[in-house]
């Protein structure tokens, strides 16, 4: 079978960051150009050294010594800050999504009208407005239309029940318990439920989460 260039699982090697001003992008795991942002699909100096002679040699070749060091590190400083940035707003359009489904539930929970969503949403921003301005376009992303957490609510909905369904089907089961401490210094008592079905398909979801006040002793885990 032929092998594909992707999957050869190439090494990035340090000294290619000082000879051809290439660095390892971790986001992707690919081998970045500092100079001009090209990403190359294969780890391999052939490729590396043949880009930068091609595009760069003419003008970075001027770069030797110690002027070539600090030009590197120039370059790598700017690649973790965008990185970084990228990173940073993946987390934050990811931490407006779970926010989103975190309040879906809470209005399921308590029989609320779905367009009571929008109702939470202007107390938050009011909220966020007094406290901490500067975050308030952040909040504002959060998506609590009636129509938004209608759908959320059907795939919140979907999921309890197929992993119902999946936990019903299981032959052989085992519980494991897991104790955490929240930020706010409240002991969280985590329960898994991991399983086997007749096909051998491994299932592994989140059963429980209770809150444990006190000790937490091994007798006090198990009285929960």
């Amino acid at each position: 079978m032929k092998r594909k260039v992707d999957r050869e699982c190439r090494v990035f090697n340090k000294l290619w960051e000082l000879k051809y001003f290439f660095a390892k992008d971790e986001l992707k795991q690919k081998a970045y150009c500092l100079i001009c942002h090209e990403h190359l699909s294969v780890m391999k100096e052939y490729n590396i050294r043949r880009h930068y002679e091609t595009n760069h040699a003419p003008i970075y070749s001027k770069y030797t010594g110690k002027l070539r060091e600090d030009k590197v590190e120039s370059l790598k400083r700017t690649l973790q800050i965008q990185q970084g940035l990228i990173k940073k707003n993946f987390e934050n359009n990811e931490n407006v999504t779970r926010a989103g489904y975190e309040i879906t539930k809470i209005i399921s929970q308590h029989g609320k009208p779905f367009s009571d969503g929008m109702y939470i949403k202007n107390c938050i921003i009011e909220a966020v407005n007094c406290l901490c301005p500067l975050n308030s376009s952040l909040f504002d992303g959060i998506s609590l239309s009636a129509s938004s957490v209608s759908r959320r609510t059907e795939e919140l909905g979907k999921n309890i029940f197929t992993n119902c369904e999946k936990t019903s089907n299981m032959l052989w089961y085992s519980l494991a318990l897991d104790e955490s401490v929240d930020i706010s210094g409240t002991s969280q008592l985590l329960i898994f439920i991991r399983g086997v079905d007749e096909n051998i398909s491994i299932t592994e979801e989140l059963a429980s989460v209770c809150s444990i006040h006190g000790t937490t002793t091994g007798k006090d885990i198990l009285g929960h």
